[in-house]
Formats: structure tokens, C-alpha cells, sequence
């Protein structure tokens, strides 16, 4: 009977006194049995693989949760400098990611940020960063704008990314209208005076209306030219209706994609990556970070051409001394695609906070999570998780100072304070 509940039967012969304070909850153990513990029940005891990570200098990180010793991370003496950020939400993937940017900051490296939300805003104003508002304020980015002036290839790169952006604005593309909105990008730049001799390229630019009305030129063209139309001309016209506005210019540089309508988030995200390619490649060489937050925006379901941009940067950002911080929250949406994966696990540094017993399946099979492993993901406060580099594995607590916390908050009612104060 006592097997059938699990329990183990141990006499106590002439010891009943020992056995009976055993089983009171004193926490005393009188009787001194001991049971043989094998390897198996031994390794479920111990979630992690590996306690300590063996990392020196770089940005500081938090706590090692387990040993309680700090832990710091030099991204550009990994194998690559991309690091993912993966949580539900509310778990303080974003504010993980500003406390970096503030340190990276200290550390002298330059920060480039995509903000759907506006997150970063305080941020960039308290440390004196560039905040561009994309769709609002007159912010805008020309898609024609040669992101590789000067070099023989320039024309044909920026005529394929222009060819990316209408399939993140118009969706499926046939191949018949792709020919000939090829035609038109490039009869644009040449009415421009713009060709392949990198002698040209220090001319203005195209704009994406002068498309447009190459596209109505061909009788191929007119449907391509009516569906682009409420982009130059239309409701949407705010982000494409005239040359750039702005420049990525700064130490803390934070592309603002809140104004836009939820139709152009996609867009505007890969605008802004398009300029942030042009700083990275073309711009003094010295350390950068690149961070995308709310990369589900690029990298979900039905975004396969915003995930190849992704992907393009992720493979690319290492040979210009550049590393890119994916953050998201819907691990499931990016993980189910092949394109999400790449960018994903490729990445040399991987954060994992606070994850859903929905998103767990994926993120288990992507990450060869231990049973102990997805428990503690499931169970972790806020500003708890999993650090990976590399084999090594870590249990992380994210710790900020007061006045780091004050800058890195998302909560709507800690920010209305500090609001109500600084007022």
C-alpha cells in the first residue's frame, strides 16, 4: 500500500522514538538513512549546464542568479556581435536592452535604434541621442537614396531594396510586374542623371513618386502605379512624398515608428534599417549596435522579404565592426519561420526572459532546452532568465541602478510620476 502512494518503507526497530521525531516537520532527521542517488536524479537537480560564464570585460550585464557573481559581456570578442532578446511580454526584454544602450554608451560605442512604440524616446533625450519620428514632424527617408554611393554596385543594391520595400508595401508581386517595376526604378534614376559610374551618385536622388509615374509611362505598369499611388499621393503619402528629412547622425541615433499607421510599420522598419545600412557601411569605423525591438515586425509569418533585410544585416553588420540586438515577444511567430530561425539562433549571444507555456514548445526545440531549463523560464520573475553564449549557459538577473531604472521604465504609471515630478 505505501508503494502505491510513492513511499518507501524503512523499519526502525528498537529506534521507534528516532523514527517518530523524523516525521514530525522539525526538520530533523534522526534516523540517518541514507538512499543510493544515481546520475540521472543527480543531473535533474542541476537545470544548468553550466553555473559561471567565462567572460571578461565588456558591457555589464546583472547577476548570475545562481552564484550571485556579475556578469559581464564583450558582444565584439564573440564569434559574431548579434544578440536576440527573446520574452513575453512584460518580461523587460525592453528594458534589458536600454540598460545595454546606456552602457554601450560608457563604453564608447555607437547605438542605432528602431523604436515601433517610442520607447526610447527619454532615453535618447537624457543622454543627448537624435530621436527621427518617421511619418510625423516632417520625419521622412527616401528609399532612392544610394546607400552605397561611390561603389559600382550601388545602383543595382539600392534598386533591389527598393524592389523589397514595394513587397512589404503591396504584398505578393508577380513576376511580370517585378520586371517592370525594374524598368521604372531604374528609368527614375536615370531621368535623375543617375547611372552605375559612381560619378553620378553625388546627384539628387529619385523619389519614389518619380516611380509611380514611370510605372503609369508602361502600359505593364498601371496597376503596379495605382496601387503604390495612396503611398505618394494618398493617406500614406507622409513617409514617401519628398527627399529625405532627416540624417542618422549622433551617438545614440533612434528611429521613432509610432506616427506610422500599422499598414507602414513594416515599411517604416525597413526605411529605417536602410539607413542605418548606410551608417554602418559607409560611415567612420568604429564600434556600433544596432537594435531592432519588436523584430516580429520583420521577422514573422507572411515578412519574408523584411526578414531577408534582417537577415542581410545580421550576416553583413560583423565585417563593418557592427552588431545587431533583435528584440521580440512573439517567439512562436518567429520561430515558425525559416528566415525567423536563421536570425535567431545564429546569433552568438542569446537572452532568454520570462517565456508562455505556449511559445516554450518552439523555444525548447530551437534552444535544446533541459526539462529544469524551460521550468525556471516558466516560473522567473521579471528581469529573470537565461544568458547563452555560445555552449554556456547562465541564469541572469538583470539589475539596474536607480537612475538607470528611471530611464529604462516602461511602466505607464512609474513614467507618469517621473513626468509629474520633473513637471
Amino acid at each position: 500500500m505505501c508503494a502505491s502512494l510513492l513511499l518507501d518503507v524503512r523499519p526502525v526497530t528498537f529506534r521507534a522514538l528516532q523514527g517518530w521525531i523524523t516525521t514530525l516537520p522539525l526538520g530533523m532527521d534522526a534516523l540517518r538513512l541514507r538512499r543510493t542517488f544515481d546520475t540521472k536524479a543527480l543531473a535533474a537537480a542541476f537545470p544548468f549546464a553550466s553555473a559561471e560564464l567565462e567572460a571578461s570585460g565588456g558591457v555589464f550585464l546583472g547577476r548570475n542568479a545562481t552564484t550571485g557573481d556579475l556578469v559581464f559581456v564583450d558582444r565584439f570578442a564573440l564569434e559574431n556581435h548579434n544578440q536576440v532578446i527573446l520574452a513575453r511580454s512584460g518580461a523587460g526584454k525592453s528594458y534589458l536592452a536600454k540598460l545595454q544602450i546606456l552602457r554601450s554608451l560608457y563604453e564608447g560605442i555607437e547605438v542605432l535604434v528602431i523604436d515601433p512604440e517610442d520607447e526610447y524616446r527619454r532615453l535618447a533625450q537624457a543622454v543627448g541621442g537624435v530621436v527621427i519620428r518617421l511619418g510625423g514632424g516632417g520625419g521622412r527617408l527616401n528609399p532612392l537614396d544610394l546607400a552605397e554611393a561611390g561603389t559600382p554596385e550601388a545602383l543595382t543594391d539600392q534598386a533591389l531594396f527598393v524592389h523589397t520595400l514595394a513587397s512589404s508595401l503591396l504584398g505578393e508581386i508577380r513576376p511580370e510586374e517585378k520586371a517592370v517595376l525594374d524598368r521604372a526604378i531604374l528609368a527614375a534614376y536615370e531621368g535623375a542623371g543617375i547611372t552605375a559610374d559612381p560619378r553620378t551618385h553625388a546627384r539628387p536622388a529619385p523619389v519614389l513618386a518619380d516611380v509611380v509615374a514611370r510605372l503609369r509611362q508602361d502600359p505593364g505598369g498601371l496597376s503596379l502605379a495605382g496601387r503604390l499611388d495612396p503611398h505618394v499621393s494618398g493617406s500614406h503619402r507622409a513617409l514617401f512624398d519628398g527627399p529625405a528629412t532627416a540624417r542618422a547622425d549622433g551617438h545614440l541615433v533612434v528611429f521613432s515608428l509610432r506616427d506610422l499607421a500599422e499598414e507602414l510599420k513594416t515599411a517604416g522598419t525597413l526605411l529605417a534599417l536602410d539607413a542605418v545600412w548606410r551608417k554602418v557601411a559607409r560611415g567612420e569605423r568604429r564600434p556600433r549596435v544596432v537594435v531592432v525591438d519588436e523584430a516580429w515586425w520583420l521577422l514573422g509569418a507572411g515578412r519574408d522579404a523584411g526578414a531577408r533585410f534582417l537577415q542581410r544585416l545580421a550576416k553583413s553588420a560583423r565585417k563593418h565592426w557592427c552588431g545587431l540586438t533583435a528584440v521580440t515577444q512573439d517567439v512562436a511567430d518567429v520561430l515558425s519561420t525559416e528566415l525567423g530561425q536563421a536570425v535567431v539562433t545564429n546569433a552568438a549571444q542569446q537572452v532568454l526572459l520570462g517565456q508562455s507555456p505556449q511559445a516554450m514548445e518552439a523555444l525548447a526545440r530551437a534552444f535544446n532546452l533541459s526539462a529544469g531549463e524551460q521550468s525556471h523560464l516558466l516560473t522567473c520573475d521579471r528581469g529573470q532568465g537565461i544568458l547563452a553564449i555560445g555552449t554556456e549557459r547562465a541564469a541572469l538577473q538583470v539589475v539596474a541602478s536607480e537612475a538607470e531604472h528611471r530611464l529604462a521604465t516602461s511602466d505607464p504609471a512609474e513614467i507618469a510620476a517621473l513626468g509629474k515630478r520633473e513637471r
